[in-house]
């Protein structure tokens, strides 16, 4: 049996799509005969098994942290450590643990070192990254890109070859498979309010092609960016846009699967687990070519746009023209593209490769 130690700074759902992902490879993990130990800094009251870190200091530093890595890794005899983010205390003192203790790590960006990213807080995370961070990350035993986007940009920055590209990948859940209710029509964006995430193009876009009987609902925990985007809504004066808050379990999946289609206009992303979930509960995606997902979407009920207003009107206004019908065969389509390319059962074998070539040098 091969034991990973996951080192991820927010493990709850407010963790977003980073969280998502690393609880989905653990659940998949532990079907191959791979036992899964998760350290981290926040967690759901139903997470069981998880060790955690309580510190509520900047980077989320705390001495716990190494004392805790040693505690695990000393007690259940860790084969390789795996990483996920960059930014944050935990990420830098388990890499260094790791090459002082002569254990292999897997680092896992989560997209992080996307170029758009690097405008925010430039000149603090440059020096981070180069004269604390960079050295360390350099000798991981592999670092793990979720796209060919990310494969390249992390080329650039750390300048060697043992790279390697696994997609975010989702369960195929037949039991969700549910039908599309045409009760109601909207469009749907799902996730993070933030800038990064291109909702104030969308609720432009949508209050510029002015849809009849059409509704635009925006679904994510408040937080201050809702302010500015509610002021894009007020100073319209349009009254069928609607903040939903954010949603989990089955609300969430009868959100999905009801919307006409998802929009997620990212300026930058990796993959995006919101679109895969939207593509397994057969609804059609738009998204942008910045989420590196396959340049084949478009041609399976899907579109990739760039993110800006025009090119996300004109999508609307296409999708917005189809049937019922018509909206039901491209989130078939999608659905099969998905199922094929970007879910556990077709690619489990990828991440078990990765661990062992880590494991094995």
């Amino acid at each position: 049996m091969i034991r990973i130690l996951h080192i991820v700074e927010n493990y709850s759902l407010s963790g977003g799509g980073v969280s998502t992902v690393v609880k989905s490879l653990v659940e998949e993990l532990s079907q191959i005969n791979f036992k899964s130990f998760v350290l981290t800094s926040f967690k759901e009251d139903e997470d069981k098994n998880i060790y955690v870190v309580n510190t509520s200091k900047s980077w989320l530093y705390s001495k716990e942290w190494k004392i805790k890595i040693k505690e695990i890794c000393s007690k259940n005899k860790i084969d390789c450590i795996h990483i996920h983010g960059t930014w944050m205390y935990p990420q830098f003192i388990a890499a260094k643990f790791s090459l002082e203790n002569k254990i292999p790590f897997i680092l896992s960006p989560h997209g992080m070192y996307e170029p758009w990213l690097w405008q925010k807080g430039t000149l603090k995370k440059k020096m981070y990254f180069n004269f604390l961070t960079k050295r360390i990350f350099t000798k991981a035993a592999v670092l793990h890109a979720i796209t060919k986007n990310e494969e390249k940009n992390l080329k650039e920055i750390f300048v060697r070859p043992n790279i390697v590209e696994i997609p975010n990948l989702i369960k195929c859940n037949k039991e969700l498979n549910e039908v599309f209710s045409s009760n109601e029509r909207y469009i749907l964006y799902l996730g993070r309010l933030n800038k990064i995430k291109g909702i104030d193009l969308l609720i432009k876009s949508f209050i510029k092609i002015k849809p009849k009987g059409v509704k635009l609902k925006i679904a994510g925990e408040f937080n201050p960016y809702k302010n500015e985007l509610e002021k894009i809504v007020l100073d319209a004066n349009v009254n069928n846009i609607e903040f939903v808050g954010f949603v989990s379990g089955k609300v969430k999946d009868n959100l999905i699967k009801n919307a006409f289609v998802i929009a997620t206009p990212s300026h930058s992303e990796v993959i995006g687990m919101v679109n895969l979930e939207a593509a397994i509960l057969k609804t059609p995606v738009i998204t942008t070519f910045q989420t590196g997902l396959s340049t084949s979407w478009p041609e399976n009920g899907g579109f990739l746009i760039n993110p800006n207003e025009e090119e996300l009107m004109q999508s609307l206004k296409k999708v917005l023209k189809w049937t019922n019908e018509e909206r039901k065969e491209n989130g078939q389509k999608l659905y099969d593209f998905v199922v094929k390319n970007y879910t556990w059962q077709n690619r489990i074998e990828d991440w078990k490769n990765l661990y062992k070539s880590a494991i094995n040098g």
